[in-house]
């Protein structure tokens, strides 16, 4: 009989080891994993991308459309100037803009602060983001009389 006390002692205990490095394998691997979660969200805010509604303060009638998912293509509004081209990214804080207006036009660009710099005309603006989703407005179609 003591030998069979004794051998379900054991068991026991090895049965309670084993829960107890599971348990912290688990644990160790939970922590991982939000580690992981984290500084993947960090590098994402570190990685500037430039989209969405941009408007400046100075240019009170005009804004600016970054929309990455349209093959990296702009909107440049005005009044009833519109127009449009793609950009493309330089360095981390760098894009370029083309179209028939901005030929290679530089965009100094703070992912922080969500806003960006540019010349237009020779004259500098700083451009806040709106939105972080392209507010585009279609073209009005025109109507014939």
């Amino acid at each position: 009989m003591n030998i069979n006390r004794k051998l379900k002692e054991v068991r026991g205990s090895k049965n309670k080891s084993f829960k107890k490095i599971l348990v912290g394998l688990l644990i160790f691997l939970l922590i991982c994993a939000i580690c992981l979660v984290l500084d993947h969200r960090k590098s994402m805010r570190e990685f500037p991308v430039l989209q969405g509604t941009y408007t400046c303060e100075k240019l009170p009638f005009a804004s600016m459309v970054f929309d990455l998912a349209n093959n990296y293509t702009f909107y440049y509004y005005d009044f009833d100037v519109i127009e449009k081209g793609t950009y493309s990214k330089g360095t981390d804080h760098e894009h370029f803009i083309n179209s028939s207006k901005f030929h290679n036009t530089k965009i100094l660009y703070d992912g922080k602060k969500k806003t960006f710099i540019m010349m237009i005309e020779g004259e500098t603006f700083l451009f806040k983001q709106l939105d972080r989703l392209p507010i585009i407005n279609a073209e009005p179609e025109k109507i014939e009389e």
